[in-house]
């Protein structure tokens, strides 16, 4: 026996650490409730559970923003719910007046409803927001370019690649309202311009070009009139947008012009402060304006537009002075536009973005296509004469199409969403069963084990105070 070193109470010291060790584990699992606390009680565990935790955050953040885009797409379609209700009031109006029982106060009443109904048109796709963000100006529309300033891209198809598509040459006809004439308007296509076999132009608009191809391909362009320098010489002052060369005779003019804006800036109206007409006759003129686009239309007194100019910007003053002059040549008509070598560079960039997964690229691409009086073909649309009322249905029939297409393509979307939302939650509710294996302690099971460390624990505690006093029995040989 020997009584310096006590070999047993060492051994039942080391037995008595192991079993408080497992015992204070056993705690810490069950006061935290994970089975896992630290790398050291599962190495791989721990690594897979905190890479799965990681993405069930993500899930649940993708799922609140796929509920995000389902709001954003509920805003924008309740305003073309608004943007549909005026098409069809508008049509209704348009019918009214096109049958010959009408005056021509009757239609200048009719039409002053539809002006008023434009502007409203026009606000709602300027002011409709989610958090701050237009939604119906193109802000997220798909955009492309041209090699042209006065030829911009309006629409394209999903089905367009992604490329530069070169037109040979494009003539573009109007006749003499000023509208494009679609029988004239042609184009030729370079061979291997990446155009796909049957494009050609389907349909025009008061100031567009439709191509379509095979495939669903389309294309639409918007076209400023250029045909101005041919027919006016001279011209000072702002600037014109396009006049009907079949109304004004051959000779000078000069309109002098009062604006009025409001003090935000914004375009009120104009009146009429002076003018000289061939002759020196001055003509009865009246004047409408296109708040939404800056624009200002001179009108005879038979209500036929005389041209359409931009308004001058605001100086900080209203009224606002404005002067036009210009000359018409002789035998001067709106005839053609001619372009070469039209490069159409198509970016695919410009959809909103909406991350619906926990990883990089998991991403929806949510497409609003531009509202706006020139995308819905009815800038210059009135109700003045039989034939502009004709007309007008046509164009508001076209533009009924136009809302419902893109209120189809919100609703798709919508659906993709909620499909997604049901998706997501899906992935998230096994991914966290899968989780809480891997991490959660069974506590009933844990319980057992705690209860049978506790017992080992106070059996050690027992031995080692047997083995301290074992080498007190030493002194029994001494006596």
């Amino acid at each position: 026996m020997r009584i310096n070193y006590n070999a047993s109470a060492m051994r039942a010291n080391n037995a008595l650490n192991v079993a408080d060790n497992r015992v204070s584990s056993s705690l810490q699992k069950l006061s935290s409730g994970y089975k896992v606390n630290s790398a050291k009680d599962n190495p791989s565990g721990y690594a897979i559970g905190r890479r799965m935790d990681t993405q069930i955050e993500g899930v649940s953040v993708a799922t609140r923003n796929a509920n995000t885009g389902i709001s954003i797409i509920e805003t924008a379609d309740g305003a073309l719910t608004e943007v549909h209700d005026m098409l069809q009031r508008m049509n209704e109006l348009a019918i009214k007046g096109a049958t010959g029982t009408l005056t021509t106060s009757d239609r200048a009443i009719l039409n002053e409803e539809v002006a008023q109904l434009k502007q409203e048109v026009a606000r709602i796709a300027r002011d409709t927001e989610f958090n701050g963000q237009t939604l119906l100006d193109g802000c997220f529309d798909l955009k492309g370019y041209t090699n042209n300033l006065s030829v911009k891209v309006g629409y394209y198809s999903d089905e367009v690649l992604e490329k530069v598509y070169t037109v040979d040459e494009l003539q573009v006809f109007y006749n003499e309202d000023g509208k494009i004439d679609l029988d004239r308007t042609k184009a030729s296509f370079k061979p291997g311009a990446n155009f796909p076999n049957g494009v050609e132009i389907s349909s025009v608009g008061e100031n567009c070009v439709t191509i379509k191809g095979d495939n669903n391909f389309e294309i639409t362009l918007d076209i400023d009139q250029l045909s101005i320098e041919r027919d006016i010489s001279n011209l000072t002052g702002l600037n014109v947008r396009r006049f009907n060369s079949s109304v004004l005779e051959t000779g000078s003019y000069s309109i002098n012009m009062l604006i009025n804006y409001d003090n935000t800036g914004a375009l009120q109206g104009a009146t009429s402060a002076g003018y000289t007409v061939p002759g020196g006759l001055a003509e009865p003129l009246s004047f409408s304006v296109d708040a939404a686009n800056n624009q200002i239309t001179l009108k005879d007194n038979f209500g036929a537009n005389i041209l359409t100019m931009d308004a001058p910007d605001y100086n900080g003053f209203s009224p606002a002075f404005g002067t036009v002059s210009f000359d018409v040549e002789p035998e001067s008509s709106i005839d053609v536009v001619d372009l070469s070598d039209l490069k159409i560079d198509v970016t695919g960039i410009g959809a909103m973005d909406t991350q619906i997964g926990a990883n990089e690229g998991q991403s929806l691409e949510i497409r609003i296509p531009t509202i706006s009086l020139q995308r819905l073909g009815i800038t210059n649309m009135n109700l003045l004469t039989q034939d502009s009322s004709s007309d007008a249905i046509v164009a508001i029939k076209s533009s009924i199409a136009y809302v419902s297409s893109v209120r189809s393509r919100l609703g798709a979307y919508q659906n993709r969403l909620e499909h997604t939302v049901s998706s997501l939650d899906i992935t998230n509710e096994n991914m966290t069963a899968a989780y809480s294996r891997i991490m959660d302690v069974d506590m009933s099971e844990e319980m057992t084990t705690y209860t049978t460390q506790q017992v080992v624990e106070q059996a050690a505690i027992s031995m080692l105070a047997q083995a301290n006093e074992r080498p007190s029995q030493v002194l029994q040989l001494l006596q």
